[in-house]
């Protein structure tokens, strides 16, 4: 349930899951962004805005919101770039990244999508797991 562009064909930045195959987003018009370090970013945060949908029953009461592939989109003023930080889980999918950038206005030569390894905070609990899983020695 992709949110409602709040600035028809402005470029945004925000926080996003994967649910299956549901696609939530939550974002801001890049005019509204907040500052944090050289970057515009969302000021809504994965754990606070998940918590609402619990209790909104837009999302299961019973899971956390790392369990799912997620993600956020941000702004580098330095380098005048949008950085896609997302789970691997969601990056191999060509088609949900295409529906996040659509939903997001972002446009394409300008924005960076990260590579695997770049951000280990974007990983879901079953990436966490095979990467564990990869770690051990047996």
């Amino acid at each position: 349930m992709p949110s409602e562009p709040k600035v028809q064909g402005q470029p945004m930045v925000g926080i996003f899951w994967l649910l299956g195959n549901r696609l939530i987003v939550d974002t801001s018009p890049l005019s509204e962004a907040e500052p944090y370090g050289d970057c515009l970013g969302h000021e809504e945060s994965h754990d606070h805005y998940w918590s609402v949908q619990q209790g909104l029953g837009n999302v299961p009461g019973d899971v956390e919101y790392y369990e799912h592939p997620r993600g956020r989109v941000v702004y580098n003023t330095k380098t005048q770039r949008f950085m896609f930080y997302a789970d691997r889980c969601i990056r191999e999918k060509k088609s949900v990244v295409k529906e996040i950038m659509s939903a997001m206005c972002l446009p394409v030569s300008q924005t960076d999508i990260t590579l695997e390894g770049r951000d280990s905070h974007y990983r879901c609990l079953r990436c966490m797991e095979t990467s564990k899983a990869q770690e051990c020695d047996y």
